[in-house]
């Protein structure tokens, strides 16, 4: 786990979802599922075995784990911006039938419309529990969600390059966390709790690691919280799904391959 120093929020070892603990009861907090992605990528001529089946196991086996009955998703459940096809619609219902034991509420992201109209499910622009504020975080939160201590999000899909020592690049998944800043934030918000920190999340879905943060075309890319630097994007920090420290946007350099020196002189 990292985080350790406030034991309300534990993210999970090695898997892109954390638990929230308000009152002695657990939250299971995951966010960007891309449901029917599968579809899109298969009219790119890219076949892959669907994500449906393991994103559910997965769900259940940390849901079990840390004794969770409340599942929060953070938006983008499904693929499709719109109305999904046939495939994609099914692929919905399902998912929402076999966790239909716990009690789910959405979030809603940018590709979430119309959601509620073809599964069972509770869907909200933002959800306040406690000290805690959960969004998807493609819209500014309000001054309520600005009161929290933290604020849950996805939306960016936090990813990290990295170069081994063999010189292979690699990008993974990762965990940013960054603190409020005062005077932006002063601009928009008449109050807001002056140590709010925002924790954007990696993606759920196993097809998607993300853009990565050491890359300068990430920035095209940051939500509103971001671009209009209420939350300080380059001092963030990033870590890795193992929880190790790996830096912030200000110090991570982008990463490009170089071959090794005796790879170059063999050519």
């Amino acid at each position: 786990m990292i985080m350790e120093q406030d034991e309300r929020i534990k993210f999970v070892y090695n898997e892109a979802a954390a638990v929230v603990t308000i009152k002695s009861k657990n939250y299971l907090v995951v966010g960007d599922l891309h449901i029917g992605m599968e579809r899109k990528l298969s009219h790119k001529g890219i076949h892959i075995h669907e994500a449906l089946g393991g994103m559910v196991k997965k769900i259940k086996e940390l849901a079990e784990e840390f004794g969770a009955n409340d599942i929060i998703i953070l938006g983008d459940v499904k693929e499709s911006i719109l109305y999904p096809d046939y495939a994609e619609l099914s692929k919905l219902k399902e998912f929402f039938e076999q966790l239909k034991e716990f009690n789910i509420i959405v979030t809603i992201g940018n590709h979430d419309p119309h959601l509620d109209e073809l599964v069972k499910c509770t869907m909200v622009e933002e959800l306040i529990i406690g000290d805690f504020a959960f969004l998807h975080g493609h819209r500014w939160p309000t001054e309520a969600a600005m009161g929290a201590d933290y604020i849950l999000a996805g939306h960016n899909h936090v990813a990290i390059s990295i170069m081994d020592k063999q010189g292979g690049l690699y990008v993974q998944k990762g965990w940013l966390i960054a603190k409020v800043k005062k005077k932006k934030a002063a601009e928009k918000y008449r109050e807001f709790n002056k140590d709010a920190k925002l924790v954007v999340m990696p993606a759920f879905n196993d097809l998607i690691t993300g853009m990565p943060v050491n890359e300068k075309r990430h920035e095209d890319n940051l939500s509103p919280l971001f671009r209009n630097e209420i939350f300080d994007y380059k001092n963030a920090e990033i870590y890795s799904l193992h929880g190790d420290l790996v830096g912030t946007p200000r110090t991570m350099k982008s990463v490009k391959y170089k071959r090794p020196e005796r790879e170059r002189k063999k050519r």
